[in-house]
């Protein structure tokens, strides 16, 4: 048999199985573990479908499989899949684990439709750390949601808690970024080859996961992230995570796919309200309305999560802010620059603002902040927004 001609070891043969049926892009991940109960395994189901191609007709009429993957298994030469997924697994630092295997994550063991084979790159042993918590919402953040998700993973991560998203645009991005930054640990689930970055604007994210993080997929190297994926590797998301953090998200979007897989895994979602008026808190306040907890402080999240164990600090957020002005005031600066410097802080003040309170003339105001500005010392966002850098 054609195993036999790749290995001898029965636990590696198994591991094979599992990896070519999930290497099969025309079959449903529920239909290939539909087909391993059926024939007891994946080794047995391997071998019965290429000891007799009637095997093959027969799944076909039972609609287990379709007629596009009876003709992408008899066109395909398991030998050359298996030299080839081996040599470029190795020349790209990628691991693969199975079902069988003892890092595949445990958290995944028993979520239905659990993926057959895993690819990574960096520690797998990620996913068994004690607290994991996967933080999701829209790809088009505003400020306030940029900032509540900075502000909530930060605390988080100070706690222990790993991060996991899904490296999308907006607020997956933010979530795996404030991880790195502020020391903490974070996985991403992909839609595509873990050799694969996407999107590209993501690259320096995606080098550091696979470094000193973990960067994981169902799917195996070369596989192109197309739309079809990404609704499915939610489902994992959800499985890798104990609770679910939503921020921001409209009512018709991945996020919510998400959610409700998390819902049917029984895992708490964690909800954080913005306003009313704006499209992109609709599905966080559908979500609430539904009984997901509201939280508006990182310390909501920490006590459910810890079970009130333990006293909750001062926010970091707070910490973090008032560290930021007392560097700046080692720095000797103008009268001026002090007093522009003072009015601004974490969250947002329009220019107006600040013209309006310092007393100064909106020519020599405008021209400080731009000073500040170009010394890194203080952002501009949003259109005449300014907070302190």
């Amino acid at each position: 048999m054609i195993l036999d001609k790749l290995t001898t070891n029965e636990k590696e043969q198994m591991r094979i199985a599992y990896m070519w049926f999930g290497h099969l892009r025309t079959i449903p991940v529920q239909n290939i573990l539909r087909i391993f109960d059926a024939f007891g395994s994946p080794v047995a189901a391997f071998d019965a479908i290429y000891k007799d191609e009637r095997v093959l007709d027969g799944l076909v009429e039972a609609n287990a499989i379709k007629a596009d993957t009876r003709e992408e298994i008899l066109n395909d030469d398991v030998e050359r899949w298996y030299e080839w997924n081996s040599r470029i697994a190795k020349e790209r630092g990628i691991g693969c684990v199975t079902p069988i295997d003892e890092n595949y994550p445990s958290r995944l063991q028993d979520i239905g439709n659990k993926p057959v084979s895993i690819y990574y790159r960096g520690d797998i042993k990620l996913t068994e750390w004690k607290t994991t918590l996967g933080v999701i919402g829209s790809r088009r953040p505003t400020f306030y949601g940029k900032s509540v998700t900075d502000k909530f993973v930060n605390e988080l991560t100070a706690r222990g808690v790993t991060i996991v998203s899904g490296m999308a645009y907006g607020i997956d991005a933010i979530a795996h970024k404030s991880a790195i930054e502020h020391g903490g640990k974070t996985i991403a689930v992909l839609g595509g080859g873990v050799d694969i970055c996407y999107p590209q604007t993501n690259i320096e994210i995606y080098s550091e996961m696979c470094e000193n993080h973990l960067v994981l997929s169902e799917y195996e190297p070369e596989v192109a992230p197309i739309g079809l994926h990404f609704p499915l590797r939610n489902r994992i998301i959800s499985g890798l995570s104990d609770g679910l953090l939503v921020s921001e998200a409209t009512l018709s979007s991945g996020t919510m796919i998400t959610a409700e897989y998390a819902l049917d895994l029984g895992k708490t979602i964690y909800g954080i309200p913005g306003r009313i008026d704006d499209a992109s808190s609709k599905g966080v306040h559908k979500l609430i309305k539904q009984g997901a907890l509201l939280v508006d402080d990182p310390s909501d999240v920490i006590k459910d999560i810890f079970s009130n164990s333990f006293d909750i600090v001062k926010p970091i957020s707070t910490i973090s802010n008032r560290r930021k002005k007392n560097k700046i005031d080692d720095l000797n600066l103008p009268p001026t620059e002090k007093k522009i410097i003072g009015l601004l802080g974490s969250e947002p003040t329009h220019m107006d603002d600040i013209i309006r309170n310092n007393n100064m003339k909106i020519s020599e105001t405008i021209h400080i902040l731009n000073d500040l500005v170009k010394r890194d010392m203080v952002e501009c966002i949003e259109k005449s927004y300014y907070i302190l850098k």
